[in-house]
């Protein structure tokens, strides 16, 4: 895991880095036209589905539900800490996008988007939410090794398609979803990691 979180720093750093160099801004610009080219009807309703799959009005409810759920199964800490995780997130994105200043593509967006680009808050807060919500289900409810595997593999589908039709959209660069990835991704182990070992002192102090 360690060297996972260490790729996930040396690619939002190299993002964050060379998005303004005129080679990695013609990247950029290159697979945001890319994107244009494969727009159907059909394809850009799909991706509009997923992209909200990604926004507040859709992981707030089923963080909610989720919450309801484990509060029922008096999986305290694990409520605590899905609300600390999807409220953290959005703010430290939501500061990220102020120091960075990075204005929108300026091409052909299906849709206007507020605020900054860099990094994307959908690839951001997806990553963090819905990987801490795999993470729960993985600690304390699915223990079968091929369903975890499964559980896994969904999340970084998923996680990995509204980032994707950020781009898709076009309200988003390339280096916004991958410095997005990456941010979300540090932020889900530093505070499952807090996590985990709230819940190892509390178990170890029942026993006493």
């Amino acid at each position: 895991m360690k060297w996972f979180v260490i790729a996930a720093c040396l690619i939002f750093v190299t993002c964050a880095s060379v998005y303004s160099t005129d080679f990695f801004y013609n990247i950029d610009v290159s697979v945001t036209l890319f994107f244009e080219k494969l727009r159907l009807p059909f394809l850009t309703d799909v991706f509009l589905v997923i992209t909200e799959m990604g926004s507040l009005k859709f992981y707030l409810p089923l963080c909610l539900v989720i919450g309801l759920y484990f509060l029922f199964k008096r999986k305290i800490v694990g409520v605590i800490f899905l609300f600390v995780v999807l409220y953290s997130v959005r703010q430290l994105n939501y500061q990220l996008k102020e120091l960075f200043s990075r204005e929108r593509p300026s091409f052909d967006a299906v849709y206007e988007a507020s605020h900054y680009s860099f990094p994307s808050g959908h690839a951001m807060n997806s990553a963090a939410i819905y990987g801490f919500i795999s993470f729960l289900l993985l600690f304390y409810i699915i223990k079968n090794p091929n369903k975890r595997i499964i559980a896994a593999i969904i999340t970084a589908v998923l996680v990995f398609l509204i980032g994707v039709s950020r781009i898709y959209l076009g309200v988003h660069y390339l280096t916004d979803v991958l410095a997005g990835w990456s941010a979300g991704f540090i932020w889900l182990v530093i505070l499952s990691a807090i996590f985990a070992k709230i819940h190892q002192f509390i178990d170890k102090n029942r026993r006493y």
